[in-house]
């Protein structure tokens, strides 16, 4: 049974690792509704998963070098330092010390990873085949040191996170979106086109966390990339659902939920700004979000489950 159990994690997708990381903000999305269960029992969840694909990368590090050597998954991987980033978040509550220790070393992590990948498909030159929006995961990941860090009280090092991530979305968003209108996307990679909609909310939220005094004018920019990103993600929803369910798909899951709290965000600053009726457009936005979400992310990790229950059966 143990061994069954070890030979199975070299299969375990690297998928699973975006996928957990919007559970998880999901989950903080309904904590922060009053709902704290469901974001214990989904941090439960990641921690299983995170010492399942531990359990992988040190057991089965060749596969692991070998998905790492291709760009795609490479850019998935970033997932794996997110969410040690949350798990640090989550601890700090119980043990601030762990927590912090935790959290850092997720964002250090996560920023060898990008330099790492920056070497690997940049410099080493750029193939417009594997340059999809999977690459923010890698670029603007990072900054869910941000999105979780204001309890971690590392004010100079989240700004400079904050400001890079900015840059760094303003830099690569104009290219993907002419790679994304000159170069359609196929399967396998179709369903990354939705994670559009993530470097934007990232920025969004981080910029309104870490930033006192924000400029107006770049907080209505960055949502209006917000909403831009949205409705591209829903105009393209039936073709991302023509197909049958395969890894990809995790492509749609952080990026709508981090989503919702850059509404939420949104909402709230234009509120204290006094902008009361379009704080309520955005927060009503948020609630269309959280109601799509919820049904797209259970769908996912419904048939990540069914994958795993049908590898055991053969």
């Amino acid at each position: 049974m143990n061994k069954t159990f070890f030979q199975k994690l070299e299969n375990l997708p690297v998928a699973i690792l975006p996928t957990m990381v919007g559970a998880a903000t999901l989950g903080t999305v309904y904590a922060n509704l009053g709902f704290t269960w469901i974001k214990h029992i989904t941090i439960f969840a990641v921690a299983v998963i995170m010492i399942a694909y531990t359990g992988k990368i040190f057991g089965h590090n060749k596969t692991v070098f070998k998905e790492y050597s291709n760009t795609v998954p490479a850019s998935l991987y970033a997932g794996f330092t997110m969410l040690t980033m949350i798990l640090g978040s989550y601890i700090f509550d119980f043990n601030a010390t762990i927590g912090k220790a935790v959290w850092f070393i997720g964002l250090i992590l996560h920023a060898i990873h990008i330099l790492v990948f920056t070497y690997r498909n940049v410099i080493k030159g750029v193939n417009i085949d594997t340059f999809v929006p999977s690459w923010f995961v890698t670029y603007n990941g990072i900054m869910v040191s941000t999105v979780v860090g204001g309890v971690m009280n590392e004010p100079f090092i989240c700004k400079i996170v904050v400001y890079y991530g900015i840059c760094v979305f303003a830099l690569i968003i104009p290219f993907m979106i002419y790679r994304l209108a000159k170069h359609p996307i196929k399967n396998p990679m179709y369903h990354t086109q939705a994670i559009v909609l993530a470097p934007s909310s990232l920025c969004l939220v981080s910029y309104i966390n870490f930033i006192k005094e924000p400029n107006m004018i770049l907080a209505y920019a960055l949502y209006f990339a917000v909403l831009c990103a949205l409705i591209f993600i829903i105009y393209k929803t039936p073709g991302f659902f023509s197909f049958e369910f395969n890894p990809g798909f995790a492509g749609l899951t952080f990026p709508m939920a981090i989503g919702i709290v850059a509404s939420t965000k949104m909402a709230g600053l234009l509120t204290a700004q006094g902008y009361e009726f379009l704080g309520n457009i955005a927060k009503q936005i948020s609630g269309i979000q959280i109601y799509m979400t919820t049904a797209i992310i259970s769908f996912v990790l419904y048939n990540f489950a069914r994958m795993l229950v049908r590898s055991y059966k053969k």
